[in-house]
């Protein structure tokens, strides 16, 4: 099995449970990483699972929807990645990186296919 990661993204978004959460953005920081066990191992990028799409999706999530929790943020990142079809399992890691400053709250959230 082989993990493939991308750390430090940093979006804006509007996600959490008060309302001012929602009237302006907020700085999210995500860390992703994927097990996963390669089609075959010729090295095309369709072989593996590539990262930028990791960060795609992180983006999508953070800057065009909006969760109350960041619980359920990092459940739409981590649902979206489990369904490649090399992806074994993928872990998010989702702060908020404006809400404590200097320090960092967050969650992490671990997946696993189902075989």
């Amino acid at each position: 099995m082989d993990t493939i990661f991308i750390k430090g993204l940093i979006f804006n978004g509007r996600h959490g449970v008060y309302k001012q959460e929602h009237e302006k953005d907020q700085r999210f920081g995500i860390d992703i990483k994927v097990d996963q066990s390669p089609l075959d191992w010729e090295e095309k990028i369709a072989s593996t699972f590539d990262y930028m799409d990791a960060r795609e999706i992180a983006r999508q999530s953070v800057e065009e929807k909006s969760f109350k929790l960041i619980e359920t943020l990092g459940e739409a990142i981590a649902q979206e990645i489990i369904l490649y079809p090399t992806v074994k399992g993928v872990e998010v890691t989702v702060k908020k990186l404006d809400v404590v400053a200097p320090a960092e709250a967050g969650v992490i959230i671990r997946r696993k296919k189902s075989s």
